[in-house]
């Protein structure tokens, strides 16, 4: 197998023609004949062979071959660039930080070198110079936002909180750069005790975005502090009942749990470096939801530099790497997210479905089944170690206990730390012996030594102690999942069943949707998707009648499902029945969805199928402009241009439909519809026995 260094240089001939520009005076010593055979270890070979790598978002050889690239030619603008931008994007922060000082060097108001160096020097303590640093990158309304932000929190590190909320006084930035600037205006008046300015904020940052999790966890978690436990379980409940059903987000329902049990809770910021993350982790989200996932994943790094615990930004990133189809780098994220957090089981959902995308089928599958039997087995039969472990309080992303901090937590970690041989007052108390054990701990374990016990040190320290005897209930209690609810349960079987129906295991998936479809009891709308799958799944294995009652059982929970019109209606059409109900269930799903490539060829493909090759063609050509990079699409559209006499054309879709990787036996077919026809090709298979048409199933994705 050739390596993957090997795979991006024989590449290289495509890709030299636009590469001279890089570097004049070396390149040219490259003559047009010898480009053919450059060599990665050279600089127009280096640069190259990673930008192709970073094109195929394969940063670990980009990175290599980027540093292999400057050792030819150390000063190159477009190489520091290309090479910080890389490193920066895996997190590689001491190699990072080093191309961004060359970087300003020669382009002194590049944004993302000026943040990273800002970040470094915060991180050190030098506020004065990360203040600078932060004004450096302010160009641009992105960059403005960001350093306005940023700057403010430096300005809270310092002490200086009133600067610090005028920085945030910006009057003329737009609507939504305005929600960011009242949420951080909201967390800095928290951490300075203001409490009344803090509300007021909250309350108008909520105003504008109620939907959005980290608003509606914050301003919880604020009311929560202030003492106002009622309009906190207020808020969590209206964000639970918007989310359309359902359990509620783990993390909501594990606060609320909190904040039934009298536990108070503790800001969501809690300091400035936690503050400088909130920058960080919102504006990246921000970004790579609209699109530019790859300044969005550099936003997101610099947050976990920042706060490497940051489990919305390790979230946040995994989901970055998964669009982007880094599926390891993913699940290596996914990994760096405790199993004590709330996130936990969402966790494992996700690192299955990375997991088949990587084929590896049997540890996906492991995977979830694994979480189903551990929570059959904690229900059937709790152990005594289990009873123990239960009433142990877990510390939550984004809590902190530190001096004065009081309750069952600060037990559980001091009977833990005496368990380890420190000398601790085990009252319940986080005073001076105790936060002298947690230095010498975090000092022990390699890791920053603030005397500060977050989620991760937390989780470290009952770890250990429980390795070590510790007695009390801190013992093993820290590897404690939370329960698995019943949409948990649900969302574990829906992933099973999907991940093998995507593979056409349909057999196998249909057990998983029963399962599923049994624990539900009375359906409700949100249940649609359990029968809609199982249904398409008995319908590939030419079960009908029960694929029929799945679909409209599916129907009739949500009629305006364009996916399950969409089904219904083509299979309907195909097999000659309901032909007009059919067409308006396929023509209603269109206009729910018109921007929808694979509804639009059914409508197009059910006109077809009737005899309507005028019609046909017009929604398959609209259907093709949607999705050009599907092999059934165009092939459909070419069996239409054919039966209207555009013979030429449907031959360019058939080897268009061909170029685009179809199902071997229709890659077969297709060549034939390309050599002889159509007509000739349907006669062959009228003779053979054979279905003429192109797919057993709608065209759905």
């Amino acid at each position: 197998m050739r390596s993957s260094r090997g795979r991006y240089a024989v590449l290289l001939p495509l890709l030299a023609g636009g590469l001279l520009a890089v570097a004049p005076g070396r390149a040219q010593s490259e003559t047009a004949d010898g480009l053919e055979n450059v060599e990665v270890h050279s600089l127009v070979g280096s640069y190259l062979a990673g930008r192709f790598a970073r094109a195929q978002n394969d940063t670990k050889e980009a990175a290599d071959f980027y540093r292999s690239a400057l050792s030819h030619d150390p000063q190159n603008e477009l190489l520091l660039e290309q090479a910080f931008q890389t490193e920066a994007s895996r997190g590689d922060w001491m190699r990072a930080f080093k191309l961004a000082e060359e970087l300003v060097a020669v382009q002194p108001k590049h944004r993302m070198a000026q943040l990273a160096l800002a970040l470094n020097a915060f991180k050190n303590g030098d506020y004065k110079s990360a203040g600078e640093h932060f004004k450096a990158a302010g160009g641009g309304p992105i960059g403005e936002l960001t350093s306005a932000l940023a700057a403010a929190w430096v300005d809270v590190a310092t002490g200086d909180f009133d600067r610090a909320l005028e920085k945030l006084d910006l009057p003329k930035q737009a609507e939504w750069a305005q929600f960011f600037l009242r949420y951080h205006r909201a967390l800095i008046a928290d951490v300075a005790g203001k409490k009344q300015d803090a509300r007021v904020a909250y309350e108008r940052a909520y105003k504008q975005d109620t939907r959005t999790l980290r608003t509606a966890l914050a301003f919880a978690r604020h009311a929560a502090n202030a003492g106002d436990r009622k309009l906190a379980l207020s808020i969590i409940n209206e964000h639970i009942e918007k989310a359309q059903g359902g359990d509620g987000h783990p993390l909501l329902r594990s606060l609320r749990d909190s904040l039934q049990a009298g536990r108070k809770s503790s800001l969501i910021v809690a300091s400035p470096s936690d503050g400088i993350a909130e920058v960080f982790y919102g504006l990246g989200e921000a970004l790579i939801g609209e699109g530019a996932v790859g300044v969005g994943i550099l936003y997101l790094q610099m947050a976990l530099y920042a706060d490497p615990g940051h489990q919305f930004a390790l979230a946040a990133l995994a989901s970055a790497f998964e669009t982007t189809k880094q599926y390891s780098a993913a699940i290596a994220t996914y990994e760096r997210i405790p199993p004590t957090s709330p996130l936990a089981t969402a966790v494992e959902i996700r690192k299955a479905i990375n997991l088949s995308s990587l084929e590896r089928l049997d540890d996906a599958r492991s995977t979830l089944t694994k979480l189903l039997d551990e929570s059959a087995s904690a229900a059937a039969a709790p152990t005594e170690e289990a009873k123990t472990n239960a009433v142990v309080v877990p510390l939550n992303a984004g809590e902190l206990l530190k001096l004065k901090s009081r309750g069952e937590q600060v037990s559980n970690l001091q009977a833990a730390l005496k368990g380890l041989g420190y000398d601790v007052d085990a009252d319940g108390a986080f005073g001076d012996s105790t936060r002298r054990a947690v230095l010498q701990f975090q000092k022990k374990s390699g890791v920053k030594a603030d005397g500060v016990v977050g989620a991760d040190t937390y989780a470290a320290v009952l770890r250990k102690g429980s390795s070590a005897g510790a007695s009390g209930k801190a013992v093993g209690a820290i590897e404690k999942r939370m329960a698995l609810t019943l949409t948990d349960k649900l969302e574990i079987l829906d992933s099973l069943g999907n991940i093998l129906r995507s593979r056409k295991q349909f057999a196998e998936a249909i057990p998983y949707y029963d399962k599923a479809i049994a624990l539900i009891g009375k359906p409700e709308r949100r249940h649609w998707s359990y029968f809609y799958a199982r249904g398409t799944s008995y319908e590939r294995l030419k079960n009908w009648p029960a694929a029929e009652a799945d679909l409209q059982k599916a129907l009739a929970l949500y009629p305006d499902q364009p996916l399950i019109l969409n089904y219904l209606g083509y299979s309907w059409i195909d097999q000659g029945r309901n032909m007009k109900e059919g067409m308006t269930y396929i023509e209603k799903a269109v206009s729910l969805k018109p921007d929808d490539g694979y509804i639009v060829d059914s409508l197009g493909w059910a006109h077809y199928k009737q005899g309507n090759f005028k019609e046909s063609v017009r929604y398959l050509e609209r259907a093709v402009e949607l999705r050009p990079d599907d092999a059934v699409l165009n092939e459909h559209l070419g069996d239409a241009l054919w039966r209207v006499g555009r013979d030429r054309e449907a031959r360019y879709q058939w080897d268009q439909s061909l170029s685009l990787k179809p199902e071997p036996e229709d890659a077969e077919k297709l060549k034939k519809k390309i050599e002889q026809g159509l007509d000739a090709v349907e006669k062959l298979t009228a003779r053979t026995g054979k279905q003429a048409s192109q797919t057993d199933e709608p065209t759905q994705r």
